[in-house]
């Protein structure tokens, strides 16, 4: 979950100006923003040995975030925009500022500056990844959306569990 919340952060790091900027009245959106960002600050998300810290409705809270987030118009487009690129083959200026954002905040989360990370990608993989998490977020914004999302938070589970044995 944490890599779609890095998706988010990269493909608007200013959506709370934006946020704001465009609907002055409008604290919901901007609380929920906050939320996001304070569950990603208690690096509750970021390691499997705190998995088992962070609690079913923590976990359902954040889901619920997830998709409030995502499901605005703004939002949609800038997605949408950067998948049609990709599939085209294009290299947009958004394409290009998506990924470098989402390997900043990667590494810097991640990566160089936790030490206690045992997960490590190559850069080709954060691309992968940054992609993917784009297409989830997209479908998100669909009716069955939510369903998708907890059958996908659901299966890197079964995989590590997997690979563990």
């Amino acid at each position: 979950m944490d890599f779609l919340l890095i998706s988010i952060e990269a493909i608007n790091l200013y959506n709370l100006d934006e946020n704001y900027t465009y609907k002055i009245n409008s604290v919901e959106i901007a609380t929920r923003l906050n939320n996001l960002f304070l569950i990603r600050c208690g690096n509750l998300l970021r390691h499997p040995q705190s998995y088992t810290l962070y609690n079913f409705k923590e976990t359902i809270k954040a889901i619920y975030y997830l998709y409030r987030s995502v499901n605005n118009f703004r939002m949609q487009k800038k997605i949408s925009k950067i998948l049609k690129a990709i599939y085209h083959d294009n290299q947009l200026k958004s394409i290009k500022q998506y990924l470098q954002r989402f390997k900043y905040i990667y590494y810097k989360t991640h990566n160089y500056y936790n030490i206690n990370s045992k997960l490590c990608f190559y850069d080709k993989d954060i691309t992968e990844i940054a992609i993917l998490n784009l297409y989830i977020i997209h479908i998100l914004s669909r009716e069955n959306g939510i369903y998708f999302l907890i059958k996908y938070l659901k299966s890197p589970y079964y995989i590590h569990k997997i690979w563990n044995k």
